[in-house]
């Protein structure tokens, strides 16, 4: 009995270890970070799977992708096409690589995970694009998008849209008038 206590003992610190620094990684990440990490509700990935519009071969980049759960359901339901995750923050990409870890240990990740800061990472071979980034962020990236991705890349957007871009397709998800993700707005480069 008493070295089962002391085996319990020794779990729970190491849990509370644990919890520390997932803690300090989540603090450091929402004060370094240009966006924060929130994330989108699973209620609408499908919706986005929808909304992409993808085809066998599709090469799908989801910038700044947080824990990765897009990239995740849209492998699980399209495993025809490639999926890259662009993350630059200590939580959510350790949150991502974690999942990922564990899903290729079972043969069900071919997700492709890119530490780096998405303002500077080439998103030439794009064919899809996901995102979920403030409005003067993504307006940051427009002129970035207009040079690089290839003519007919399909963009969608959570929630924000761009200032100077007219979006092809604007999708009310229906969800509650002070709910996260309540739109996507949809456009072709």
């Amino acid at each position: 009995m008493l070295i089962f206590l002391s085996i319990l003992q020794w779990l729970l610190i190491i849990i509370l270890l644990i919890v520390i620094v997932l803690l300090f990684l989540w603090m450091w990440t929402t004060v370094t970070a240009k966006v924060p990490f929130v994330v989108v509700p699973n209620s609408i990935l499908s919706d986005i799977q929808k909304a992409l519009l993808l085809k066998e071969g599709s090469i799908v980049y989801h910038v700044s992708c947080g824990d990765g759960r897009i990239l995740f359901h849209l492998s699980e339901c399209f495993p025809n096409a490639r999926y890259i995750g662009i993350e630059n923050s200590i939580f959510p990409l350790t949150l991502l690589r974690f999942s990922n870890w564990i899903k290729k240990v079972s043969h069900k990740s071919q997700i492709e995970i890119i530490k780096e800061d998405f303002s500077i990472c080439n998103l030439s071979h794009a064919t899809h694009i996901v995102m979920y980034l403030y409005p003067n962020i993504m307006d940051d990236l427009l002129p970035k998008f207009d040079k690089e991705l290839k003519s007919g890349t399909r963009l969608v957007s959570v929630s924000f849209k761009f200032t100077n871009k007219k979006p092809i397709m604007e999708i009310d998800l229906n969800r509650g008038k002070y709910t996260r993700a309540r739109k996507l707005y949809v456009y072709e480069f």
